[in-house]
This record gives C-alpha cells, structure tokens and sequence, in this order.
C-alpha cells in the first residue's frame, strides 16, 4: 500500500526545510547582534500594537478581514495588529539574514503558510463565527462538527469546494455539441459542432494540460472558450486526456508530444490537409512549445499555420510557492515516491496548488464548513477545481527536470524524438496569454521575449491563474493589455502598452483569424470516413475517475 499524502508531503519536504533552519542557526554566531535587534524590534511592534498604537494596513485583495468589527472593536484591532506586525517583523529579519538565496525563499514560503494558518481569522476571536454561534445558538458548531467528522471519514484532503453531485459533466458542464472521433490509449479528439454556416478553413487544435480536466475550457454556455471560439467562426477540435493509473507510469513527454503530433495528423486529415492552429493551455502550452519545436526539427513547421499560448511556462524559472519549498531533497523524494506508485495522486496535486495560497484556497473554505457550519454553495469553477486528476510518474519526472533544467533557454540542451529542441529557429506567429495576478505561473514566465521565433504578440489579462481562462466578453471590470513583442524586456513592454477594457477574448480571436486561412461552408456531418463519430462529446476519459 502507498503511504499517506500527507506523509509523502511530509517527507518530501522535511530535509529542505531542516537544511534552511540549519542556515539560520548558523548565522547566529556571526548575526548575534542583529538577531537581537531583530527581536527587540518584534517585542517593540507587539507592545505598540497591544496598546492600540499601531496602524500596519491589511494586505490588498485579502477578504478575510472584511467584516467592520476587525476595525471598530479595539480588541480585535489590537490582535489583528499583532499577527500584521509579527508577519512583517519576520519578512524584515529574514531579508537582512545572511543565508543562500534558495533557504530564504524556502523560509519565506514556509512563513507565509503559517502566517495563514495563524491568522486571526482562524481563531474563535473572528467576529463572523461570534455571530453565527449567537445567530444558530450553538447549532453552527454542531453541524461543522459533522462536517468534519465527514471529511475525515471520507479522508478529503481538503474542505470540499462544492457538492459533489451538483453539477453533472456533459449536462450542466461541458455540453457544447461535438462527437468523439477518435480515441487513443492515452487521449481522445473531439470535433465540436459548428455553430456558423461558414469558418476558416483552418481549423483550432486544442491541448489542454494533461494536469486537469479540460472543461475549465468548456465550463459554461458564458464562460465556455470552446463555444466563444466556434462562434467566431472558428473550426475547434480538442484533446480529452485521459486520467492515468500506474499502467501509464512510463509516459512522459515523449509520449504525450506525440499524442499531440498524432491529434494534429488526423484533424488536418478531416478538415481536407489544411494548416492547423494550435492552442496551448498552461502545461498543454508547454506540450505545443515541445510538439512546435520537434515539427521544426523536422522541417514539418508549416503544418502549424498560428500557435496562441495561455499561461504557459515558457521560462521555466519560477518563483512560486511550490517551487521555493521543492528544494533539491525534496525533488528527489518526490521522484521516487512517484516511480513508486507510478503516479502522482490527485489529492497531492489539489494539496500542492491550494497551498500555494493558503490564504485564498484552504483555511477560508475550512472556516466556512467547519466553523460556521455551511454547506458549500454549488459553483461551477468549484466543482471543476475538485475534480483532480493524476499524473504519470515519468511525466512527473519531466516536469520537475524542466523546472529544473530551464532548458528553453539554452537552444539545443533538450532532445526529444530525436530531435533538439530549439523554439528560436520556429517562424510560426504566436499570440501569448499572461495574467497579472498569477501565483502558479507568474506573468513574466509566460512573456516569450526572444526565447521564441517568429511574429510574437503577448496580452496581459487583470487577474489570475484560473480566472483568466474564464473571462467571458461580458466580465464586468475586466481590462487587458495587447502588443507586439519585441525584446526579454516585460517592465519596458508593460510600460508601452497601456490597459483596455474589456475581455482578452476578442482580441484573441481576431488575431486567430488572420492566420486561419479562407472562408468555407462549415461542414453539415462530423468526423470522416476514416475518422467517424464514436460518442458525443464530451467523451468517455473526462468521467474516468
């Protein structure tokens, strides 16, 4: 039997962060001095926030301190004070450490997780579980008692976002008409309906990551992409991952490019041998850079006609919060935890990405059921964000030597097929997608600044990871910035181009068609001869389990 997730986690992580304590411990003979001002500075905050003398600002966009009484009731002032005063106090010291780089990351990331965890907020002192016990007489406790004896009967790693029987896949999400024409061992390929008489000749391949399921892209008849797509008269056929076992513990990025190069084959065959358009999302992104780069390779690059990437690591230098805590111990544990199972559980991917951001995606959602006693409310991107799925050990591997390795940087240094991987020598045009506010993959990685050849256009979207995908036309409040690039330079781009309202999305589309050939009848029948209709999409692997 593998061992737990929170013991594999545990263990990942406990020899990195020992070695970081150890740093600091280190520092003490030559530091003692400036550990103790450092320390006489903490005291001094605390003593100036007890007497209600402090005024440190709540960080922006944080909604856990929303409710008046953290303002107006000089208890709750002076507590919340003190948690601002000691998280700043421990930013501050550990700046002035003399300590490697990666160990101050690492221990920066740690304490902002117990900062989260530690936040006033999480105690009984929070004035919105004050009111709920008051408002139920008690009942609110109770019933988030059950809940948790729930949870840890079922052993959710989490708080559950949403219902689990709120939404059903193919009914309520992704339902855009289409079939399933063709099925692989490791995808299906998905032609969707058309919903104009006539389309661009080329057609749109999308590749979702093999890290999700694929209908964040498909959600809604208003959020969907797929169908924003369709109606501007774009033809769209999508790849459906299918969710490994440990029987595909030896695919990895070998196999999944070529699952792509495969998927590319047959919808240029069903739409008459025309140049595809390719759509990369986040690491699917990074499977089209890869699948890009082998076509170059191969002087096969005019089978790709545009390639348009959202949130794609293309510089692979992270800085997030999983990656400042995967040291190189904890790589190497995580490694062979996987060989081990030949996967990475689901569960251990929805953990490491919460917990990027405890603060937003873990403690409110336990606040919520356990102490307040809520069912969570049935939302759409909720159920989807749940429904996790794994990861084969050797694409795991790649994942981590990539991140590693950065090799997009160094032209050459990556081979796969046979094939070395240079993105410079690729003159296909690309449009490129990042998001202001992303903590999984931060803007800057996803600018392609000169790592990429050809005609190069970058937008930045106003907010994060996951909401960018799902920005609709009609999103109120929404803004993005459009223009060419031009050098690695992203503050100097920024500063030229200037915000507009608005979705991304037609701005998108717009560009897509000016590469996606000439007019013609949309086809009335889907599939092929060779390729004919197998189930309506959304297909068999997105119910896998």
């Amino acid at each position: 039997m593998p061992v737990s997730s929170a013991h594999t986690g545990s263990a990942a992580l406990a020899g990195d962060l020992a070695n970081s304590l150890q740093a600091v411990l280190g520092t003490l003979p030559a530091q003692r001095s400036y550990h103790t001002r450092q320390l006489a500075r903490l005291v001094t905050q605390l003593l100036r926030a007890a007497r209600g003398q402090s005024t440190l600002a709540i960080p922006q966009r944080d909604s856990r301190f929303d409710h008046p009484a953290w303002q107006s009731n000089p208890l709750l002032q002076r507590i919340l004070q003190m948690w601002l005063g000691s998280t700043v106090q421990y930013q501050q010291w550990l700046s002035g450490l003399d300590i490697a780089e990666t160990d101050r990351a690492r221990l920066i990331q740690l304490g902002e997780m117990l900062s989260a965890t530690l936040a006033p907020s999480n105690t009984p002192f929070n004035p919105r579980i004050l009111e709920r016990v008051k408002a139920t007489r008690g009942a609110s406790l109770c019933q988030g008692a059950q809940n948790l004896a729930a949870d840890i009967v079922l052993r959710q790693p989490l708080a559950p976002l949403c219902p689990d029987d709120a939404f059903l896949v193919g009914r309520d999400l992704a339902h855009t008409p289409g079939q399933v024409i063709l099925r692989e061992p490791l995808f299906e390929l998905i032609q969707y309906r058309p919903t104009t008489v006539q389309l661009h000749a080329s057609p749109l391949l999308i590749i979702p990551p093999p890290l999700n399921r694929f209908y964040l892209l498909d959600l809604t008849e208003r959020t969907s992409l797929v169908k924003h797509a369709l109606d501007q008269g774009l033809h769209v056929f999508l790849i459906s991952w299918r969710n490994p076992d440990a029987s595909h513990c030896g695919s990895g990025f070998n196999h999944y490019v070529r699952a792509c190069d495969h998927a590319l084959k047959i919808v240029s065959q069903v739409t008459n041998h025309a140049p595809v358009s390719l759509l990369g999302v986040c690491a699917g992104g990074l499977l089209t850079l890869l699948l890009q780069g082998v076509l170059t390779s191969r002087r096969q690059g005019d089978r790709v006609c545009a390639a348009s990437y959202m949130v794609t690591p293309i510089d692979a230098r992270l800085s997030t919060g999983l990656v400042r805590l995967l040291g190189p111990a904890a790589r190497q544990r995580l490694r062979l935890k996987v060989w081990q199972r030949g996967f990475l559980p689901a569960e251990d991917m929805a953990r490491a990405f919460a917990w990027q951001r405890p603060e937003q995606f873990v403690w409110p959602q336990a606040l919520d059921r356990y102490a307040l006693g809520h069912t969570p409310m049935p939302r759409e991107i909720m159920s989807w964000s749940q429904d996790s799925t794994r990861l084969p050990a050797h694409l795991v591997d790649d994942l981590l030597d990539y991140f590693e390795r950065d090799p997009f940087a160094c032209p050459g240094s990556l081979v796969l097929q046979g094939c070395s991987i240079d993105l410079r020598a690729i003159t296909t045009p690309s449009w490129h997608l990042g998001a202001q506010h992303d903590h999984i993959v931060p803007c800057h990685n996803s600018f392609p600044g000169q790592r990429l050849g050809g005609d190069s256009t970058f937008v930045q979207s106003h907010s994060g990871h996951i909401q960018s995908l799902i920005n609709p036309p009609d999103h109120p409040g929404a803004w993005f910035r459009a223009g060419k690039v031009a050098h690695d330079d992203m503050p100097e781009w920024l500063n030229k181009y200037s915000p507009q309202s608005g979705s991304w999305r037609h701005h998108w589309t717009a560009w897509l068609k000016l590469h996606s050939g000439k007019i013609v009848a949309a086809p009335k029948v889907l599939g092929s001869a060779a390729f004919p209709p197998l189930q309506p999409a959304p297909g068999r692997y997105v119910h896998q389990s």
